[in-house]
């Protein structure tokens, strides 16, 4: 129902306007009245009504000046001006103002009545228009929000070029240039506050993958000023997360520091590995083996990238070295808590335990040797224990690793197959292949890149460049007909890739093969 005001010097009148009319009837809440502008105005900030009635000559504040300030100050109030004074003078000025009805005393029940439905309608009208208007408003956003999204989630895959990807950013509006960049991920459960400084502190790209996760790409010009700022974050993050929600889970992965767009996807497929093996260590964690505060804070000195890379890359013969240098805080002698260690070594065992899972070494009999090295690490005591258990640990993973090295993983390979099988499908892309070959889309790009030297999509590209290079040579078939059996729905983005990758235009190709064969 709409709330009605009455502003009248008379008390007759507001007397009778307020008894004349069933309000709650009629569909109207009557909510109060005053004798002038001045006295009105705190009362209508009070009730808030969706209608002012007023007379226009009044004493301290006439009507006019008070629809002038509710016009400014509350400018959805509607305004019904009643005046006893048939002046043009009185009518232009509220015109003016744009008052909703201008009406001449006397006025009957009826007719005011009459007049309260019809600016009530218009009421009603305006709210369902500017409701449309907000509901289109906040589609557009959302839809916008969704694009913005789905661009930076497709450079974190490595989908776009260089050059795309920055005309991409300009229409988007995003500011995507710059000389270094690295990827943050954090997946929480507490509200988003709660990381809200990165964004207000550092120069970042903010946006979600999915419900409770939100990915920063991190912004800079000076490769050592980030990874310095990475570990700043690294370690605000795990204190302030222990000091506000030391009970709810906290997952995050951070990637290195990249050069290049390209090196976008490098580093998000490092942080996701990352924010993989921590969510791994979490889970472990809540089945009855709670890490205390104090030691959660004590393990922000043990880097977990560095063992993941080490894992991946390391040689047998640096292993003494690694392990003292992953080790050596706790050779240091200031650990507050007696459990760091233990959870030191939990934390190693477990993150070795899931490489070889996602390395598919876990049914191996490595496992079993493992496990039962993994036996002894609640009977160690002192730093040279913890050395000999490091270096055993490391030395069966990495000779394990190093006998099933290929020249591909079987990952790589089935992908590769699946691009060589499935390339004319316009739709294939970085996540269809993963999902064939049955993992992450970004652990994919990670290991592609890794084991080619190119991105998927790059490899993706050549096979559909070297197709259409057969096809111009045995074929008469039209540009955009051989565009659509590689895999190309747009054969102007076709042509543009063909010329980049090969230097030439389809037609200057197809030439090439007639004078040869002249």
């Amino acid at each position: 129902m709409k709330k009605v005001f009455l502003v009248d010097d008379e008390m007759a009148i507001r007397a009778g306007i307020g008894k004349s009319v069933d309000w709650n009837l009629e569909g109207f809440i009557y909510c109060g009245d005053a004798s002038d502008g001045e006295m009105a105005l705190p009362l209508i900030e009070k009730h808030q009504p969706d209608i002012v009635i007023t007379d226009i000559k009044m004493p301290f504040m006439d009507g006019l000046e008070l629809s002038r300030i509710l016009r400014e100050k509350m400018p959805s109030i509607k305004i019904i001006i009643l005046s006893g004074h048939d002046e043009f003078e009185y009518a232009r000025e509220a015109m003016r103002i744009q008052v909703a009805e201008y009406c001449l005393k006397p006025v009957s029940s009826l007719d005011l009545l009459t007049i309260l439905k019809k600016v009530s309608s218009k009421i009603d009208e305006e709210e369902l228009k500017n409701k449309r208007i907000n509901d289109l408003e906040n589609q557009i956003s959302q839809n916008k929000s969704a694009i913005r999204n789905k661009f930076l989630y497709e450079i974190c895959e490595g989908s776009y070029t260089s050059s795309r990807a920055i005309k991409e950013a300009t229409q988007l509006n995003i500011n995507l240039i710059s000389s270094y960049y690295y990827v943050v991920i954090i997946e929480c459960t507490i509200e988003s506050d709660f990381i809200n400084w990165i964004e207000e502190e550092y120069d970042c790209l903010r946006f979600s993958r999915k419900l409770k996760e939100t990915i920063y790409i991190m912004k800079g010009e000076s490769k050592q000023t980030l990874e310095y700022e990475a570990e700043v974050i690294r370690k605000r993050l795990l204190l302030t997360h222990e000091d506000l929600h030391p009970k709810k889970p906290l997952i995050f992965g951070i990637g290195r520091v990249e050069s290049r767009i390209k090196g976008i996807s490098v580093s998000f497929s490092e942080a996701d590995e990352e924010k993989s093996y921590s969510s791994i260590i979490q889970k472990y964690s809540s089945k009855g083996t709670e890490i205390d505060i104090e030691s959660k804070k004590e393990l922000q000195h043990f880097n977990r990238r560095d063992l993941i890379d080490f894992l991946k890359h390391g040689l047998l013969i640096d292993i003494s070295s690694f392990a003292r240098t992953y080790s050596s805080y706790l050779s240091k002698g200031n650990i507050r808590s007696p459990f760091t260690t233990y959870y030191f070594l939990m934390d190693f065992t477990i993150t070795i335990s899931h490489y070889l899972k996602e390395g598919e070494m876990d049914r191996l009999e490595v496992m079993q040797e493992i496990n039962q090295l993994e036996m002894k690490a609640s009977w160690i005591r002192n730093y040279n224990e913890v050395l000999a258990f490091i270096e055993e640990m490391l030395h069966l993973v990495l000779s394990t690793r190093d006998c099933l090295t290929s020249k591909y993983s079987s990952s790589v390979q089935m992908a590769m197959d699946y691009i060589n099988k499935n390339f004319p499908d316009s739709q294939l892309s970085l996540q269809t292949v993963a999902d064939a070959v049955n993992v992450s889309a970004s652990y994919l790009s990670h290991l592609f890149s890794q084991e080619t030297g190119k991105t998927l999509i790059e490899y993706l590209t050549n096979t559909r460049i070297d197709m259409a290079k057969n096809l111009l040579k045995s074929t008469n078939n039209k540009t955009y007909e051989i565009a659509d059996q590689v895999g190309y729905s747009d054969s102007h983005y076709f042509c543009k890739t063909f010329k980049k990758i090969t230097g030439l235009t389809t037609k200057q190709f197809k030439h090439q093969k007639q004078d040869f064969l002249v």
